[in-house]
């Protein structure tokens, strides 16, 4: 009997024991009142948005040290450590690089980017108080209100009115869709059905391939398929391509496929315009000159150029190549989280009342 005591006794101390090691692991860093303030980002530095990672990080660098500089000093200045994890344009490493910076007391983060990848790590961030601003995603169906999802950038809806606008304008009356599957690149092609067949167009079924695919040569055949139907019956067709960096893979397979897809207008979306991959890739870039490939995306007042010219041209400097308004976005992002950072302290609700003041008042 006494030696079942016993037993009973150890398993009890060692499971309290093991339970208090397992709080004390999760439980989050504490940030020091006179220290550094931590700031996440989250920036797919990898993957197929790397583009736009490389250009966000070096602007985040910028605001850092604008923020960091000795003459850059509002009430409460504290200076701002940038902790960066790659989320690698995939949802699940986005979540685990969200979680590592919870771990750390982040409670406000620059990203993620990928509409996917918001969705993915939304529950977490809503139940655990941290704040997020991403400077690229449009989902509209992520736009909820009172939720912990803030974003820099227009949504679906602006986008698609625009490209459809845009297709109707050079005459085209038929759409062939092609997209990643994912969420944000099928907003937009839902965005653009609305407005396109809203003018009167058709928009076809389509293509939606994977988003981990690589060969394209059998969603070019389907795609030149739909071209040739629809020419034949006399129509005047487009193709509307919803992707990210695999673009390349997408048009090197149209460079070698049916010669019908270069003679048709292509239209794209904001997440390759100004991408480092399909300006490198010179089969890619080829097809796109030939395919003409308008891709609309954020824009930038050249009358405002005194406010945003010495940050694009730090960036463009330290790069070598000028970088898209997603990386102004982040800048700003930084900046006005920031702000509310200092102004709000830890206080969620404080810190989501100063963000939507502060960017209001913001001049970037």
């Amino acid at each position: 009997m006494l030696r079942g005591i016993m037993s009973a006794a150890l398993i009890a101390a060692l499971t309290a024991l093991v339970l208090a090691c397992s709080e004390d692991a999760d439980e989050p860093e504490e940030e020091s009142e006179t220290g550094s303030v931590r700031i996440g980002a989250l920036l797919p530095l990898t993957g197929s948005l790397s583009s736009y990672g490389e250009t966000s990080k070096a602007a985040l660098d910028e605001a850092v040290t604008a923020i960091n500089t000795p003459g850059w000093k509002p009430v409460g200045w504290r200076p701002v450590e940038l902790i960066v994890e790659d989320t690698k344009t995939e949802p699940a490493v986005a979540l685990e690089k969200l979680r590592a910076l919870q771990s750390r007391g982040v409670k406000l983060v620059i990203g993620p980017y990928a509409s996917s990848e918001v969705r993915e790590v939304k529950a977490f961030a809503d139940s655990n108080g941290i704040v997020l601003i991403s400077p690229l995603s449009t989902s509209r169906a992520l736009a909820i209100a009172g939720d912990n999802i803030f974003r820099f950038t227009p949504d679906d809806e602006a986008e698609g009115k625009a490209i459809a606008a845009l297709a109707w304008a050079d005459g085209i009356r038929v759409i062939v869709p092609v997209t990643r599957d994912d969420e944000g690149n099928k907003g937009l092609q839902a965005a653009m059905k609305v407005t396109f067949e809203g003018l009167g167009g058709r928009f076809l079924p389509g293509v939606t391939y994977a988003t981990n695919e690589t060969d394209f040569r059998d969603e070019m055949i389907t795609v030149a398929a739909a071209v040739n139907a629809e020419r034949l019956a006399g129509h005047q067709v487009g193709v509307y391509l919803t992707a990210f960096n695999e673009v390349t893979g997408l048009f090197g397979a149209a460079a070698i496929g049916d010669p019908v897809l270069a003679t048709v207008m292509w239209y794209g979306s904001d997440s390759v315009a100004l991408s480092k991959d399909l300006v490198e890739d010179r089969t890619a870039a080829a097809f796109a000159v030939v395919a003409n490939y308008p891709n609309p995306i954020l824009g930038l007042n050249d009358s405002d150029r005194a406010r945003w010219g010495p940050i694009s041209d730090k960036v463009s400097a330290k790069l070598g190549r000028v970088p898209d308004a997603f990386a102004l976005a982040a800048y700003d992002g930084l900046m006005v989280g920031y702000n509310a950072r200092v102004a709000a302290g830890t206080n969620t609700d404080a810190l989501k009342r100063e963000l939507v003041s502060g960017a209001a008042s913001y001049s970037g």
